[in-house]
């Protein structure tokens, strides 16, 4: 399956897959600016602006007939919204992601979603920010090998910015409240030094908040994301089951920071560091690790502190 729409075979196949009635689906409304393509998904609303999608509804809550229409059983308030508008449908077929867009329709008292010609499939969108930070984790297996892990950086999480509390969308706030006093707490609770405290907001940010749409492959595991970075620790986050820490366990790291007019590219720092502290999300999919240097040298020490200034 390329980047164009699907074949007229590879069509009826994902047809026939979905009149199987094992597949549910994510639906988003699509913004009424968004420009159509063969090649990507129209950007859907963003979910900061609202808490009630995008909507995901279960296999059993969807009749798809012969003639490509699915219909809603008892379709939720959250989606009865979407009634009239531009929706974007996402699903997986054998792990793969795809998608379409249509306008959702009520057949009588039942809501409908007429399955359009052109099914795409879905590209999971890249950071087109310019990467201030190249970061490759290092640690032992316990089996007299070691691995390496190459880190990311999201658009979403920028670094070397102070986070500020209003980075969390309002209606994600009362939930992240609670994730921060039980992190202050378990800090209390077991002596951690908390410093500042600033990267508890990504942390928290983190937890709260659920993907928007579904990515390229079902249940790929992704590597960890830096959502914070100092001249003191550094914290990632994952999904549970790409969790690579262990506590007890050293790790090292190293990382590259490109250099604007200098005769060297880049700057590269190498540290070692143990996991300080870890926080879950109450669904248990995501995991934040905070991880403390242990071994610094005092140049990039300064460097990580200017950085921050900046």
């Amino acid at each position: 399956m390329t980047k164009a729409a699907l074949t007229g075979i590879e069509r009826q196949l994902v047809l026939d897959y979905l009149l199987d009635g094992n597949t549910p689906v994510t639906i988003t409304p699509l913004q009424k600016d968004s420009p159509q393509s063969d090649t990507m998904r129209a950007k859907a609303v963003p979910k900061e602006s609202s808490g009630i999608f995008p909507v995901a509804l279960r296999a059993e809550q969807l009749t798809v007939l012969d003639q490509g229409i699915i219909l809603l059983k008892n379709a939720p308030k959250n989606v009865q919204l979407f009634d009239g508008k531009e929706v974007c449908v996402q699903f997986y077929f054998n792990k793969l992601g795809l998608y379409f867009n249509t306008t959702m329709k009520r057949l009588k008292n039942t809501l409908a979603l007429v399955i359009p010609e052109a099914i795409h499939r879905i590209h999971d969108i890249e950071n087109t920010s310019k990467k201030i930070v190249n970061a490759v984790l290092y640690y032992e297996t316990g089996r007299s090998t070691s691995l390496h892990i190459a880190c990311t950086v999201s658009d979403a999480f920028p670094l070397f910015r102070q986070p500020k509390w209003s980075d969390i969308a309002e209606h994600e706030q009362e939930q992240a409240k609670a994730y921060l006093e039980s992190a202050v707490a378990h800090g209390k609770a077991t002596g951690t030094q908390l410093g500042n405290g600033l990267y508890l907001i990504p942390v928290c940010r983190f937890l709260v908040h659920q993907k928007d749409a579904m990515g390229e492959i079902q249940d790929r595991k992704e590597p960890p994301c830096i959502l914070y970075l100092n001249h003191e620790r550094i914290v990632f986050g994952c999904e549970k089951n790409a969790l690579p820490f262990q506590h007890g366990a050293e790790y090292a790291l190293k990382m590259g920071f490109p250099l604007e007019n200098s005769p060297v590219k880049e700057r590269t720092i190498y540290v070692t560091c143990l996991l300080e502290t870890q926080y879950e999300s109450t669904d248990d999919k995501r995991v934040c690790s905070v991880l403390r240097y242990t071994l610094l040298e005092k140049e990039d020490e300064r460097f990580l502190y200017e950085m921050q200034k900046k």
